[in-house]
């Protein structure tokens, strides 16, 4: 866990409040990047030196000598990471633009058995001083290694919804416009009774997709169905999946492929038929999506990722990041959708 600060201690928080500005900005000042007036850049150093606060000294040699490399910690099962579309093809997008800047990836995966985000491996990797930069993925409610990296000059770009103010850049895909095509085509095909199952509730991006899932049926005048999510004791959502099928749904929206999967196999245990009785949609378009004949949608990952790097690589050299635009999020209507028939 991150050692707590000395009693009276000013963070980087209480600069940048005191100054009226993020605390990327004070990062950004600190050290010596672009992106910041000449004017808020003075302010900000005239209060730091007033509050007595300068940044960590295992961070400022971390800037002094590059390490030629990025951190990313992943919190995967590393048995399930070939099945994992996020995860491969976001790795993918990451390789390809450090590859052209000659910088390694430093990737560390943790078991995901818990609610809480590990920052033991974070503090590791900054105060070796192993990485110039991290990209941080999986944004979770009130997530701890924002205030760890806010009060560092190490620069950070976060993947994902964050649910919430950030201190650093914050990239993501069309994930939620594909929710919506996700549920649209459920009600084109006549369903009034959908339900959602979703991964842990402690993400921020399944929170985003469960809340465009309730729009998106609202907007058409329905009233959602029930929802439930997977948790550390039902990783694949069987659970969620029986507990939704205990109501009187016709379709369940699911937020990723291998929910969808393992909630076809589950319905047809309770004696659903898929799709003449229960339609199912996943989301991600995964290797097993075809195979299995799971209507989808496909997210631009790998486009992330390399976007996330190149934006992380921009703020280590000191250059301004280069703008992104999604891809669009592409629907795949396959044999695990139907027309309702009641």
């Amino acid at each position: 866990m991150p050692r707590p600060p000395r009693a009276g201690r000013p963070t980087i928080t209480d600069v940048a409040r005191r100054a009226g500005v993020s605390t990327a900005a004070v990062s950004y000042v600190m050290n010596e990047l672009p992106g910041v007036s000449d004017a808020t850049r003075e302010r900000i150093l005239v209060i730091a030196k007033e509050m007595g606060w300068r940044p960590s000294e295992p961070a400022r040699a971390l800037r002094r000598a590059r390490a030629g490399a990025v951190g990313l910690v992943l919190s995967r099962d590393p048995g399930d990471l070939e099945l994992d579309p996020f995860s491969v093809r976001f790795l993918s997008g990451v390789e390809q633009t450090l590859g052209g800047h000659d910088c390694a990836l430093v990737l560390q995966m943790l078991a995901p058995d818990g609610p809480d985000v590990e920052v033991a491996p974070y503090l590791r990797l900054m105060e070796s001083g192993r990485v110039d930069g991290f990209l941080l993925t999986d944004p979770r409610h009130a997530d701890p290694r924002f205030a760890l990296l806010a009060d560092t000059p190490v620069p950070a770009v976060v993947v994902g919804q964050t649910g919430g103010p950030c201190p650093f850049p914050v990239l993501e895909t069309d994930h939620l416009a594909g929710m919506t095509r996700s549920v649209e085509h459920l009600i084109a095909l006549g369903h009034r009774r959908i339900g959602f199952v979703g991964g842990s509730d402690a993400f921020e991006h399944v929170r985003a997709r469960r809340e465009v899932w309730k729009a998106t049926l609202h907007r058409s005048g329905m009233t959602p169905g029930p929802s439930a999510h997977a948790d550390s004791g039902d990783p694949t959502g069987v659970r969620a999946t029986a507990s939704v099928l205990e109501s009187d749904v016709t379709a369940i929206a699911y937020t990723t492929d291998m929910l969808a999967i393992a909630g076809m196999a589950r319905a047809r245990e309770l004696g659903r038929e898929v799709p003449a009785t229960l339609s199912i949609t996943g989301l991600d378009d995964s290797p097993l999506a075809l195979p299995s004949g799971l209507t989808t949608v496909w997210i631009d990952y790998r486009g992330l990722g390399a976007a996330a790097a190149a934006h992380l690589m921009a703020l280590i050299t000191g250059e301004s990041p280069p703008a992104f635009e999604p891809r669009p999020a592409e629907l795949r209507a396959r044999t695990s959708t139907a027309p309702a028939t009641r």
